[in-house]
């Protein structure tokens, strides 16, 4: 039976190596901790340091990071990694005040008059403390 994720898998470590022919058991350990990408293990300035290598050597601006367990891997990445980063001024540590409707299109943080769904919003209406309306199916006390 054919596995489409499994065979794009494979199909990815086969680019790196197209002469290897990858056993079931090569490819559970391979794919044991962290998924298919790259797993880094080390101290919080370890895990920085290599962080800091690929962005220095790459240009790259970002990760897209997993997880070997939940929610222990992100309370780790936000508790001992992140911190560290800010130390070396590798990540932010603060927002940028604004909506987020402000920050990407730097205009207002409502919907404008000539947008389709402006005249449908909740808070076009006055209300008063304590009232309940009924929205799609759903109520709200406000």
């Amino acid at each position: 039976m054919r596995n489409d994720a499994i065979n794009s898998a494979i199909d990815s470590l086969t680019i790196l190596n197209p002469d290897k022919v990858w056993t079931v058991g090569e490819l559970a350990r391979h794919a044991a901790i962290g998924g298919m990408g790259v797993t880094i293990v080390g101290s919080p300035t370890e895990i920085a340091d290599q962080m800091e290598a690929w962005m220095e050597e790459t240009g790259i601006d970002g990760f897209n990071l997993a997880y070997a367990v939940a929610p222990e891997t992100f309370e780790d990445i936000v508790d001992l990694i992140i911190p560290e980063l800010q130390k070396r001024g590798r990540y932010k540590t603060a927002y940028q005040p604004g909506t987020l409707r402000q920050k990407l299109f730097g205009r207002g943080d409502r919907l404008g008059s000539m947008h389709v769904a402006h005249e449908s919003r909740l808070c076009q209406k006055p209300r008063k403390a304590g009232q309940v309306e009924a929205v799609s199916g759903a109520v709200h006390k406000l």
